[in-house]
């Protein structure tokens, strides 16, 4: 349990970070955390503009992104945590920097990561939270 507050943790600081803010998921939605950054107003304009390396960090008017962090059970030993960009193309590199610095940070600190670390979100669970479609029908996105 003490792992998963310490992923948990360093997961917040990590996308507050590459200035994604938190967002209260819905109860129901069986999300542990929800991020966001910019606006799909903000996509259209700066994404389609060819302007989004200079201005994807900037405010509200920044390209969207959305970021979905699961928890659930594994074994009894362990937790699975699925971070997952379900929206947000133009923030990719932003999110995979974010992650990188998470895995080496937990890594360093002795706590076992069972397998690379990535998958594609479209591969992830259909009726998790964190998998882009069930997000977008859930209004997380």
């Amino acid at each position: 349990m003490d792992a998963t507050r310490t992923v948990l943790a360093e997961i917040d600081r990590a996308v507050r970070a590459a200035h994604f803010r938190p967002d209260a998921p819905s109860h129901d939605s069986g999300a542990h955390a929800v991020y966001r950054r910019g606006s799909a107003l903000g996509d259209v304009l700066i994404g389609g503009s060819g302007l989004s390396a200079l201005t994807t960090r900037l405010g509200p008017l920044s390209v969207h992104g959305a970021i979905v962090v699961w928890l659930g059970e594994h074994g009894p030993d362990s937790a699975r945590v699925i971070i997952s960009l379900v929206a947000g193309s133009h923030v990719g590199g932003d999110f995979v920097d974010a992650v990188e610095d998470v895995l080496r940070l937990i890594h360093s600190r002795g706590i076992p990561v069972e397998d690379a670390g990535w998958s594609r979100a479209a591969d992830v669970d259909r009726t998790s939270p964190a998998n882009p479609r069930r997000a977008a029908e859930l209004g997380l996105i």
